[in-house]
């Protein structure tokens, strides 16, 4: 099949890809430490011993997840190449967690590998994008706002799991869990911020109203795996943990972040500066 290259790019050059890479490959450097663990499960409530099983899987399934991210990706190289790093790093965080359960006397079976293993993901979500993607959105954009309220869902996941889970060295890893989302969230962003500068003024104007879209009828990638509901591990649980303000704040942080994108073009838009904007800084 012949090369058609995206409407307009992504980024010019992979300079941003190489920044998100060198910082992800400094996170994990001690992964067998945890190999060592011995920890007390009668310390771990049982609702996050359930949020630990189910997010290993969710992190494990992300083979099945990133087909839909080439899909929508197309023939845009830097996002694919972003695709197979954003894989790596959360299969990363699937043998961390892993790596909890066992210590805590807990882990995996081959029933949980076998019913993700034969889901069928990527037809289930690509029904939901495919409703939910404003018409004429370019698909690439549409996926990296999916993108940016997914992964956040993510952080303050991990970090509400890591105030009630009980074990310090847990809450520790579960932070750091977060952080790594942090980052996978604001690459979608300066992938948006980036595409902004170059895309048709229409294209600009769709992003504030598919977060809407987006916002008002989320659906996690474990929906869209029949073994998750199966086994009561859905959304539902995926945010089990959190309170009111946990989801106070992650809708007013999303809101402040789109609504960005209300303004005219001319106003500019914030540009990734600092590393610590990579999602390296401590996460609250």
């Amino acid at each position: 099949m012949a090369y058609t290259a995206p409407p307009f790019p992504s980024f010019p050059r992979p300079d941003t890809l190489d920044q998100f890479f060198v910082a992800g490959r400094h996170m994990w450097t001690d992964i067998d430490e945890f190999k060592k663990w011995k920890l007390d499960p009668s310390k771990v409530p049982a609702e996050v011993m359930h949020f630990l099983r189910s997010t290993s899987l969710i992190e494990y399934g992300v083979s099945q997840y990133v087909r839909s991210y080439l899909h929508y990706y197309g023939e845009d190289f830097k996002l694919s190449m972003w695709s197979a790093i954003w894989a790596a790093e959360e299969y990363t965080h699937y043998l961390v967690l892993r790596r909890m359960l066992e210590a805590l006397g807990d882990g995996l079976t081959d029933e949980d590998y076998a019913g993700l293993e034969r889901g069928d993901f990527y037809d289930s979500y690509l029904s939901y994008f495919e409703s939910a993607r404003l018409d004429g959105f370019d698909q690439r954009m549409a996926q990296l706002v999916f993108g940016v309220v997914q992964e956040h869902s993510a952080v303050i996941a991990y970090t509400a799991a890591s105030k009630k889970c009980g074990i310090p060295e847990l809450a520790a890893v579960l932070k750091r869990v977060a952080r790594d989302e942090v980052r996978h969230s604001r690459f979608n962003q300066v992938t948006l911020e980036s595409m902004v500068k170059v895309c048709p003024p229409e294209q600009r104007e769709m992003i504030w109203p598919q977060f809407r879209v987006v916002i008002s009828g989320l659906q996690m990638p474990q929906e869209h795996v029949a073994y998750f509901n199966e086994k009561h591990m859905g959304s539902e649980l995926y945010h089990s943990l959190w309170d009111e303000k946990d989801w106070s704040r992650m809708v007013l942080y999303l809101t402040q972040y789109f609504g960005r994108f209300r303004k005219p073009l001319e106003d500019g838009v914030q540009e990734l500066e600092d590393p610590v904007e990579l999602g390296i800084a401590e996460t609250a």
